[in-house]
């Protein structure tokens, strides 16, 4: 008979749980590992046992992009705010997400232009920049 096992899901530790808990913190960012373990109340041979653990890796990872998830939102409407106030920069970044916007570009040729086709040999996307130029 062949069974197959669940793995089992990874649980943190108390002292890990903590250590997440500070990690994430964003006024906890750039402080240095020692004083990340002390918020924690753990030892830095504990930071350094959960980061060599790829489950507690992935757990902190998942909880950073969550954090960033999280803001996502109230990041957007100081952008909106900001280029509705004339911030070129601020618009330019939402017009840019938005796929309204693109940097001009940069295109090289070697000089060999067929003069029966001229547009001979240029990509799908060239073509499409070169007839939105012309409108």
């Amino acid at each position: 008979m062949n069974t197959v096992q669940n793995p089992t899901k990874y649980e943190p530790t108390e002292k890990e749980k903590a250590l997440l808990e500070v990690l994430i913190n964003p006024e906890n960012r750039m402080k240095s590992i020692t004083d990340i373990c002390k918020i924690a109340k753990c030892s830095r041979s504990t930071y350094y046992e959960a980061f060599s653990k790829p489950e507690f890796v992935e757990i902190y990872k998942q909880y950073s992009v969550d954090l960033v998830k999280q803001s996502v939102a109230s990041v957007l409407n100081t952008f909106i705010r900001e280029a509705q106030r004339g911030s070129f920069q601020h618009g330019k970044v939402l017009l840019e997400m938005a796929g309204v916007y693109t940097e001009k570009q940069q295109l090289d040729h070697s000089g060999n232009i067929n003069t029966n086709n001229p547009y001979e040999g240029l990509t799908k996307e060239q073509l499409l920049k070169l007839a939105s130029d012309e409108e």
